[in-house]
């Protein structure tokens, strides 16, 4: 594959929407689409845990017009680390604070469609304070025990129809 040219068609707050023109193996020139963070911004997703309970958050998100069950998350500002974001972002949309206890290498989550990359950050919750949400935030902070966390988050979904489950909380907690 030989890229041929890359354009902007939106330029967004937080994302770009951008076409690229290649060639492709047999020399014909083709186009793909795709978002791109804005200002090649980096993100976190926290798995936040605190003895047998799994800190989830459940928040309205409009590409999918519905309810999201998924990590706390959020994006990295400029002269933070990846540790530092997720401390943050769990205080804010949680109230929780707690220990870094591991940190993922950059992961992409679809490399398809997106650039966007992230970083998986596992932290043991040590005290509550308290939501610092931002005045467009609406976030339910919800626990599931780690044991059980297939069969209450299946519950939870089954009673809850306006709600979906990021792909991630799947791969962390329902493998076999």
């Amino acid at each position: 594959m030989k890229i041929l040219k890359k354009y902007k068609v939106f330029d967004g707050k937080y994302s770009n929407f951008f076409i690229t023109e290649f060639e492709d193996k047999t020399g014909a020139v083709k186009k793909w689409e795709f978002l791109e963070r804005a200002r090649d911004t980096k993100a976190v997703v926290v798995n936040a845990y605190h003895e047998d309970r799994i800190i989830l958050v459940k928040q309205f998100r409009f590409p999918i017009n519905m309810f999201s069950i998924e990590f706390p998350a959020g994006l990295i500002d400029e002269g933070e680390t990846p540790e530092q974001t997720a401390l943050r972002e769990l205080i804010e949309e949680t109230g929780y604070n707690g220990e870094v206890t591991s940190v993922s290498p950059p992961l992409c989550t679809s490399a398809g469609i997106t650039s966007e990359i992230i970083y998986m950050i596992d932290i043991k919750v040590t005290s509550n304070g308290g939501q610092r949400l931002d005045d467009t935030e609406e976030i339910e902070v919800l626990q599931f025990d780690r044991r059980n966390i297939r069969s209450e988050l299946k519950a939870y979904l089954d009673s809850h129809p306006d709600c979906s489950l990021d792909a991630r909380v799947w791969a962390a907690y329902f493998e076999e």
